[in-house]
């Protein structure tokens, strides 16, 4: 009867702590998971519009723009970069988010067939929002050689944390020169 009222509590507290440890293990899963994917996300994004024309610029496909509630432009969700040719040409290339399925890259858009899928959305990680924008020169005209960029992604709810402060969810912003031609 002493053993098993000193052995129950005993292992009750030992299977608390592998179920805890099973849960931390978890989160630290989603945390690294995510945080990969914004680290690849990002690079991608960053090598692709340092090798595009700065003389072109990034347009914007005005279809995909995002307003905040009182209808402030927040930027697009699609753009259009420029890369030039030998013969002094350029082709078209387009960045594109779908919110359902993540980022497409189209590198020539006359061959939509082309396409390299950069991010996809899956059970432990879901981009949420991507938003493209240019810049301001100091003199208050537009510098659309200067992309700034910002997305935002989390675990998609894998880790079982709180949906409003959940550690896995990811904001980033950061800013591309095109390169000059």
């Amino acid at each position: 009867m002493v053993a098993v009222g000193i052995g129950a509590p005993v292992a009750g507290t030992v299977v608390l702590l592998l179920v805890q440890a099973g849960v931390e293990q978890r989160r630290g899963l989603a945390d690294t998971t995510v945080e990969e994917s914004a680290y690849v996300l990002q690079a991608k994004i960053s090598s692709c519009l340092r090798t595009m024309s700065c003389n072109q610029g990034l347009t914007p496909d005005y279809s995909s723009s995002l307003n905040d509630a009182n209808g402030n432009l927040l930027g697009y969700q699609t753009v259009f970069v420029f890369y030039s040719n030998t013969n002094g040409s350029y082709t078209t290339g387009q960045i594109r988010f779908v919110s359902s399925s993540g980022v497409v890259y189209t590198p020539d858009v006359s061959n939509p067939t082309q396409q390299f899928v950069w991010m996809t959305n899956s059970p432990t990680v879901t981009l949420r929002k991507l938003r493209f924008s240019s810049s301001y020169n100091p003199d208050g005209s537009l510098n659309s050689s200067l992309v700034n960029v910002q997305f935002q992604m989390d675990d998609n709810g894998y880790s079982h944390q709180n949906p409003i402060n959940n550690p896995a969810s990811i904001y980033r912003s950061f800013s591309v020169q095109m390169r000059s031609d």
